[in-house]
């Protein structure tokens, strides 16, 4: 048992807590920040959009380089949240913008969408991008060893996921993960069994099961930052304190950072401040500060 009791709660409740589009009334202003922000950070920051990693539709990234030629570079690979099953990685470029003006080379990840595919299926498109760009990276003026991923929400689940998830026998050899930024997340998915977003991710509980990286979660040397908001719901804000807890029973150096104030859709405008804590955390993280 965590640290929050889901299973005590109506049907109601559990939507108030895992559902954060319902904890959030007014999050589509939110979604047209990002919207807007993004919008405004490709037209400063240029770059190569639409590059493929995969044959699936959605398998595209965006790659950003810093404006000075680099050798060696962190490379901080962004995913998108949405649950799974909506957003995309044009929601995410704003995020990237301080990572490329601290010299970072930056991939904003795109992958298909539920319920068009399964979770099962969306992890090991991460998978595939993490060879692809780690495949890449020098190419692009970065260092392979010093891969950093970030993601926001769902897209926190699947970087715990590339850590902790078995790593398929028929792509090359795993890269190094040089850190984790794991903002907002969910990692023990029994309870979105219960949430009415279900029924466009489909998950049942092996699925649930095999995709809970609170239940292995990851053994490594490299630091893990979790984030939370601390205007979250109770249930999602446990998730990131027993998934914190999980990872220091495993040995993991992980720090757990609540933000004051933010809720599950600005916290995303926190991580892309780096003036704030959890900016500035990250970009310390990611060797940028």
């Amino acid at each position: 048992m965590g640290s929050f009791d889901w299973r005590r709660l109506s049907a109601d409740e559990i939507e108030a807590h895992y559902n954060p589009r319902r904890a959030v009334p007014d999050f589509e202003q939110h979604f047209n920040g990002y919207v807007e922000r993004s919008a405004a950070a490709r037209a400063v920051l240029g770059g190569a959009y639409d590059l493929r990693y995969g044959p699936g539709p959605l398998q595209t990234y965006d790659l950003h380089r810093p404006k000075q030629p680099t050798t060696n570079a962190p490379l901080v690979v962004l995913i998108h949240g949405g649950y799974w099953r909506g957003l995309d990685k044009n929601t995410m470029t704003f995020a990237a913008t301080p990572f490329v003006e601290a010299g970072a080379v930056v991939v904003n990840l795109n992958y298909d969408l539920c319920p068009k595919v399964t979770l099962d299926t969306i992890v090991r498109q991460m998978q595939e991008a993490l060879a692809h760009v780690a495949q890449q990276a020098a190419g692009w003026g970065a260092d392979p060893a010093k891969i950093h991923v970030i993601g926001h929400s769902a897209g926190a689940h699947l970087a715990a996921m590339l850590a902790a998830a078995a790593w398929p026998a028929d792509l090359p050899p795993k890269p190094a993960i040089a850190s984790l930024g794991l903002v907002s997340g969910v990692y023990e998915l029994e309870p979105v069994l219960h949430v009415s977003v279900n029924a466009e991710i489909r998950l049942d509980d092996a699925m649930a099961r095999r995709n809970s990286v609170m239940r292995f979660a990851p053994k490594l040397s490299c630091p893990v930052l979790i984030a939370v908001g601390d205007a979250e719901p109770p249930g999602w804000q446990a998730q990131s304190v027993d998934f914190h807890q999980a990872c220091r029973d495993a040995g993991t150096p992980a720090h757990l950072l609540r933000l004051n104030g933010a809720n599950h859709f600005t916290i995303k405008f926190a991580q892309a401040d780096p003036t704030g804590p959890l900016g500035i955390a990250l970009l310390r993280q990611c060797g940028l500060r």
